[in-house]
């Protein structure tokens, strides 16, 4: 008992300490940090809550964002996501993750920004040279988790990002990992999750070089309401970035006989988002063990954008 409240009291510090270091470094630095397409949720149920992803994360999709949720998994799961972007940008991600008992759930992840063809122009043609490009990013994961007590869940995962300004002609690479945790508090109805993500070199495009996108999220969900019909819960969670001032997210969801779920969310200290909502849909009645989730995130300047995911359990 007392090496596991030790355990958790350094794990509470060390999240101090990353706080306090992350609020030295981060601030308004817009246009200095690359691979943003790693700030693109992987998961429709995270957008419908306003992003308040952290101690929700449950399934293949929290591999991206907090992998202690694959612990979630009870045997094997396949999970696929897609948001329509602004711009003809499709954004994709596909997961696996298995859960081996008395070892702990591991899981495999690849996350794709790609743009549709665009004409080449330059000064001498500005009509177009006649040639078509296209840019696109790519992000390799390898993640494990585990069970550590019957309250407190960690994982951690690794990536390989690789990125195409211009086909494959010019292109740059970086490793970078993330660590996550999940805690229980079956006395306060809630959980807690802390997630550190994007840890990594720098990027380098030709001669000029930018940060990875590191975001340091802290989060917590509260079981308001829950019947064998109808369950509600509120999550909410704040997220240090190096490339911006805090930014606050809020979320809820109605779940409806286990059947049906609604949610809805709200983005605070963003430039242009806001609005956030959704449903999610189990499929056990149609003889699917798995679920849908779509979600709508609204844009002030820009058409709002659709996510969608579907995951299947084994």
């Amino acid at each position: 008992m007392k090496t596991k409240l030790q355990f958790r009291i350094t794990t509470i510090l060390i999240s101090f300490l990353l706080i306090v270091n992350l609020n030295v470094i981060a601030g308004n630095r817009s246009g200095t940090v690359s691979e943003q397409f790693l700030k693109i949720s992987t998961s429709a149920r995270a957008v419908g809550i306003g992003g308040a992803q952290v101690a929700v994360a449950e399934g293949v999709s929290s591999i991206a964002f907090n992998p202690a949720g694959m612990m979630s998994v009870n045997d094997m799961s396949v999970g696929m996501s897609y948001t329509a972007w602004f711009a003809d940008i499709q954004h994709s991600f596909v997961g696996v993750v298995k859960n081996i008992p008395g070892i702990g759930a591991v899981g495999v992840s690849l996350i794709m920004l790609v743009t549709d063809d665009m004409i080449e122009t330059t000064t001498a043609f500005p009509e177009g040279t006649g040639r078509n490009f296209r840019a696109s990013d790519y992000a390799f994961s390898i993640a494990y988790a585990r069970q550590v007590t019957d309250q407190f869940r960690v994982g951690i995962n690794g990536k390989y990002i690789r990125s195409y300004l211009y086909n494959d002609e010019i292109s740059a690479s970086s490793f970078a990992f993330d660590i996550g945790t999940l805690y229980h508090i079956p006395m306060l109805k809630s959980h807690i999750g802390v997630s550190l993500t994007n840890i990594g070199k720098d990027v380098k495009f030709v001669q000029e070089q930018y940060s990875l996108p590191t975001a340091l999220r802290f989060g917590i969900l509260l079981d308001v309401l829950k019947e064998d019909n109808n369950q509600v819960i509120t999550t909410m969670q704040i997220a240090r970035l190096n490339d911006s001032d805090e930014q606050y997210n809020f979320g809820a969801e109605y779940v409806f006989n286990n059947l049906v779920a609604l949610r809805t969310g709200w983005k605070f200290a963003y430039d242009h988002e806001s609005f956030t909502g959704g449903f999610g849909v189990k499929m056990d009645h149609i003889g699917i063990n798995g679920t849908f989730d779509y979600g709508y995130n609204y844009f002030k300047y820009l058409p709002g954008t659709h996510s969608f995911t579907f995951e299947l359990q084994f």
